[in-house]
C-alpha cells in the first residue's frame, strides 16, 4: 500500500462460512484491512494468514463485542447465519441469530457511521411456486429460517431509511462453490456414494449462484449509491436442470455412469414411508417426504433487476463454479462400497 492513502476497512460476519471466507479473500486481496467475525477461532486459522485479516471470536449478539469490531469500519457484509440447523430446531433458534443477531449489527453500524451494509438473505423467503419469482413477488415464508430472514430484511431497511448508510439485500439461491458445506456439498457426496437418484424426468428447473457471482455482487452495491434500499435477487445467468446439475458433477468426478431415475410417484411413497420410519426410530434418515418434494420442483428466480439498474453479470457458470468444490469433496474419504 502506497504511503499517504488511507487503507479501506471491512467487517465480514459468518467468516468462515462458504461465502464469508471468500469475501474476506477478495476484500484482502483487494487491500482492506478486514475484521473477521468468528464463532471459533481455531476455525478460521486459514483467514489468519491474509495479509490485514484479524481475527475477531464471538457471538453477533454481544453489542459490546459488535460495538469494538464495528470501530472505524467503513463496509459491512452480514453472511452469518442459522442456516443448516438440524430438523426440528425451534423457531426461537432462527429468530435469536438472524433477526436479533441482525438488529444488533445495523444498530452498530448506524451508530458508527458506516458507509455501507451488505445483509445476505434468502429466496426461502418465497413460498413454493412453479413461476419465475423477482424482487416483486409475493413473499410467504413457509420456513422459520424463511421467517426469520424476511424480518432480518425489514430491520436492514429500516435501518437504512433512518440513517445515511447505504443498506442493501441481496436475496440468494442455493449458493456452490469451494468451501460450501450445504445442500451441493451433500448432493456431491450423494452421487459419490452412489445414493442419489434422479426424481421424475429430471427436467425440472433450479435456480443457483456460484460464490463467486455473489462476490462480485457484493463488492459492486457495497460501492454503488443506487444500491441503497434496493433488494436484489443475485443467481447464475440462467437456472439448471436437476439432470444437467447431477450429470456435471458426474462428469467432474471424472465417472462415466449413468444416474438412474426414479418416477416422481415412487419417489413420494417413498419419502412418506421414510418419515414414518423416522418417526418411530426418533431420529431423521437421508431421504424424507419434504427432500424428495424439493428435488422435484422448479425454483426459479429472475435476477435481471441487478444487471438493470447496476451492470452486474454472473461470469461464472456451474461448470466453472462446481469444479472447486467437487475436487475439494472429492478429497474427503467416503465408506467403501464394496460390500453393496
Amino acid at each position: 500500500m502506497m504511503t499517504g492513502l488511507i487503507q479501506r476497512t471491512a467487517l465480514v460476519t459468518g467468516a468462515t462460512g462458504c461465502l464469508g471466507r471468500h469475501l474476506t479473500r477478495r476484500l484482502a486481496a483487494s487491500g482492506f484491512r478486514v475484521t473477521a467475525l468468528v464463532r471459533d477461532r481455531r476455525k478460521a486459522a486459514h483467514l489468519a494468514t491474509l495479509p490485514g485479516v484479524e481475527l475477531c471470536e464471538g457471538d453477533i449478539n454481544d453489542p459490546h463485542l459488535i460495538d469494538e469490531a464495528m470501530s472505524g469500519t467503513d463496509q459491512v457484509y452480514h453472511t452469518a447465519a442459522c442456516v443448516h440447523a438440524p430438523s426440528g430446531t425451534p423457531e426461537s433458534d432462527f429468530f435469536r441469530v438472524n433477526v436479533e443477531g441482525t438488529r444488533c449489527l445495523v444498530e452498530a453500524a448506524i451508530r458508527h457511521r458506516v458507509s455501507s451494509f451488505v445483509f445476505y438473505s434468502s429466496v426461502a423467503v418465497y413460498p413454493p411456486s412453479d413461476d419465475v419469482a423477482d424482487e416483486e413477488s409475493p413473499v410467504d415464508p413457509p420456513t422459520h429460517y424463511g421467517q426469520s430472514k424476511l424480518a432480518a430484511e425489514k430491520i436492514v431497511l429500516e435501518g437504512g431509511a433512518r440513517s445515511t448508510v447505504r443498506m442493501t439485500v441481496l436475496r440468494l439461491p442455493v449458493i456452490y462453490g469451494e468451501g460450501d458445506r450445504g445442500n451441493v456439498a451433500a448432493l456431491i457426496d450423494a452421487i459419490r456414494r452412489r445414493r442419489y437418484l434422479i426424481i421424475g424426468d429430471g427436467n425440472n428447473e433450479k435456480s443457483m449462484v456460484a460464490v463467486g457471482n455473489v462476490v462480485d455482487a457484493s463488492l459492486t452495491v457495497a460501492e454503488d449509491v443506487r444500491s441503497a434500499g434496493r433488494i436484489y435477487i443475485v443467481a447464475d445467468d440462467r437456472p439448471y436442470s436437476q439432470r444437467e446439475i447431477a450429470q456435471t458433477i458426474v462428469e467432474l468426478l471424472g465417472d462415466s455412469r449413468k444416474i438412474h431415475r426414479l418416477p416422481l410417484l415412487p419417489a413420494l411413497v417413498l419419502g412418506m414411508t421414510a418419515d414414518i420410519a423416522a418417526r418411530l426410530l426418533g431420529r431423521s434418515l437421508p431421504i424424507s417426504l419434504d427432500r424428495v418434494s424439493k428435488l422435484a420442483q422448479n425454483t426459479r428466480f429472475n435476477s435481471s433487476r441487478i444487471i438493470r439498474e447496476l451492470g452486474i453479470r454472473p461470469r461464472i457458470g456451474l461448470r466453472h463454479g462446481l469444479r472447486e468444490e467437487v475436487a475439494e469433496r472429492r478429497e474427503r474419504v467416503v465408506p467403501s462400497l464394496s460390500h453393496k
